[in-house]
């Protein structure tokens, strides 16, 4: 077999989309008898990571629209055929679609998450959307925004949420030359991580402000104080957004029990998680993606630590088992909600999390495996 990728970017990407997609081109790779899979990205940021010896990863594509459908015209002629089709974004329709009615085949879109939640502002890829009979989703709330938007109600929708490699995280002690780095010795510790980027807002959408979870931990700040004395609040990562809340900490008055990390690299970020007490992010901005299962709340919990994050709002989520067992969720518009969810978190303590297991790369891999079982199944 030979499946054919197309991707916004993977290898030698930026953020959890990237990384949900090296999971996706590793795990497709692995399937029983595939031979090859070649991926065609739009975009490198960085250094290309260690790949699966049968993945091609079609680097001379990135760059430029004409490069990538340049690449896309060389697949046509190239030798053998394509078993399968993957469109990693929606925006990439187009292109997929081309290469469906060439190699009659089938064809399955990757969709995320603000993405798909409503029409692109591209019209092919919208009219497209619209022929699409399967696609797998990362998220319910996503596939059911999708389905409507796109009149495909009917469409067989496969959930593959994110994933972690268990190899790379696990319940250990705290590094002490990073407790001593960032005087944490006898602290209770909350944190946050994630890019600090304002939000980018589409066109149609007047700001409304940049709260991603940052801004609701220290404002409540001055309260949590007062409640747990040795409370520290460890804010993990960068950003153009940095300065902004290094001022709102110092404004006020809780830059003393605030400390801004900067950059975790990657091979110590799982060190930095077990420094935490609690990982906290109530994004209270409309924008801010309430996906429960994000990267950063599933390596947290990998690593025994309890996780404060938003209440659900999809009646899907709502009703999710495992959402409602790995998440304290509070409302992040009620401050004395967010406090009590903090507070509920650190009664809990630290220590093996049952049900975290469901999002190790081994399960993702084999839940891939069952849907391409059915999608080429039913091709045939």
């Amino acid at each position: 077999m030979r499946a054919i990728v197309l991707v916004s970017d993977a290898y030698g990407g930026r953020g959890g989309i990237a990384l949900y997609k090296r999971h996706f081109l590793r795990a497709l790779c692995s399937y029983p008898n595939m031979e090859q899979v070649v991926a065609v990205p739009r975009f490198i940021t960085y250094d290309l990571e260690e790949m699966p010896e049968n993945l091609s990863y079609v680097a001379s594509a990135a760059g430029s629209k004409l490069k990538f459908l340049k690449e896309c015209l060389r697949q046509l002629f190239s030798k053998g055929k394509f078993d399968l089709i993957v469109c990693g974004h929606l925006h990439l329709l187009p292109f997929a679609f081309f290469l469906k009615l060439f190699y009659r085949c089938p064809m399955v879109p990757l969709i995320y998450g603000v993405e798909a939640w409503m029409p692109t502002t591209h019209g092919m890829a919208n009219y497209l959307s619209s022929k699409v009979d399967a696609f797998i989703s990362i998220r319910k709330l996503t596939a059911h925004r999708f389905k409507k938007w796109a009149g495909i109600e009917n469409a067989k929708f496969y959930y593959l949420p994110n994933c972690i490699d268990e190899s790379k995280y696990g319940i250990n002690e705290k590094r002490t030359d990073l407790m001593g780095k960032y005087n944490l010795y006898d602290k209770k510790v909350i944190m946050t991580a994630g890019r600090m980027d304002p939000i980018e807002y589409p066109l149609h959408l007047k700001p409304l402000n940049q709260k991603k979870g940052f801004d609701e931990v220290l404002e409540l700040l001055p309260d949590l104080r007062k409640l747990v004395p040795d409370i520290v609040y460890l804010v993990v990562g960068d950003g153009n957004d940095k300065s902004r809340l290094e001022k709102k900490a110092k404004a006020l008055g809780v830059n003393d029990i605030v400390c801004f990390s900067g950059y975790a690299p990657e091979e110590d970020k799982a060190d930095f998680y077990r420094l935490a007490d609690v990982f906290v992010m109530p994004g209270s901005n409309p924008l801010f993606d309430r996906y429960p299962f994000r990267f950063v709340f599933l390596e947290a919990l990998a690593c025994g630590v309890p996780v404060v994050g938003c209440s659900l709002e999809d009646e899907s989520e709502c009703s999710d088992s495992l959402a409602q067992k790995l998440i304290v969720q509070v409302n992040p518009n009620d401050k004395n909600d967010v406090k009590r969810g903090i507070l509920q978190a650190l009664e809990i303590g630290k220590g093996l999390i049952p049900g975290i297991e469901n999002f190790y790369y081994v399960t993702f891999e084999e839940k891939l495996h069952g849907f391409l079982d059915s999608m080429l199944v039913q091709s045939r």
